[in-house]
């Protein structure tokens, strides 16, 4: 219980130090009288205004849930709703996630592969994931309309770009549109 003091002595010095730091970056010295002096100024005021601009706040970035998602995970299987929060935590800005074979899949998940491969294909059947084959890898995209991350901004580009990836069928079978195709012979 003698610490006690030490320990309040302690954090009263700590207050005092505090409660005289100034915010500014100005340099000062206490005179005889016990009177803080303005010694040099730290920056020009200029310089203030371009610092200001420098360091202030970045543009928001976000992780959206919308609504239809929330009633649309109730419908999956739990190793889907696994693949698709794996997703969401590995995707970059604007919904992608790159170079992820099966089996890097399993090791990260810890996942059954033949799970892994079902869960795809149930979240490409409810185009909620596309993904195009690169080098037997593949680059996922998650619907941004389900899930997105970035900015409010480019959440019309990401809607678009998730267009260009081929839409998928539960057996992982890309789906062509017969109407666009229709349109694309008249054309």
């Amino acid at each position: 219980m003698e610490n006690n003091i030490v320990y309040d002595l302690i954090m009263l010095e700590a207050d005092r130090i505090l409660g005289g730091r100034r915010k500014e970056l100005d340099l000062y010295y206490k005179d005889r009288q016990g009177i803080m002096r303005k010694l040099g100024e730290a920056y020009d005021k200029s310089v203030d205004d371009l610092m200001a601009q420098i360091l202030k706040k970045k543009k928001m970035r976000y992780f959206i849930t919308f609504v239809d998602a929330l009633e649309e995970e109730e419908l999956l299987k739990p190793s889907s709703m696994k693949i698709l929060r794996f997703f969401g935590k590995e995707m970059t800005y604007g919904n992608v996630v790159s170079g992820w074979a099966i089996r890097d899949l399993h090791n990260a998940t810890g996942i059954n592969m033949n799970y892994i491969i079902s869960a795809i294909g149930q979240l490409c059947e409810k185009d909620l994931l596309r993904f195009k084959v690169i080098r037997n890898r593949r680059t996922y995209m998650v619907n941004p309309t389900f899930y997105y991350k970035g900015s409010m901004r480019k959440l019309f580009w990401a809607t678009k770009s998730f267009d260009s990836y081929p839409k998928r069928d539960k057996k992982l079978n890309i789906i062509t549109d017969e109407f666009k195709e229709t349109i694309e012979e008249f054309t």
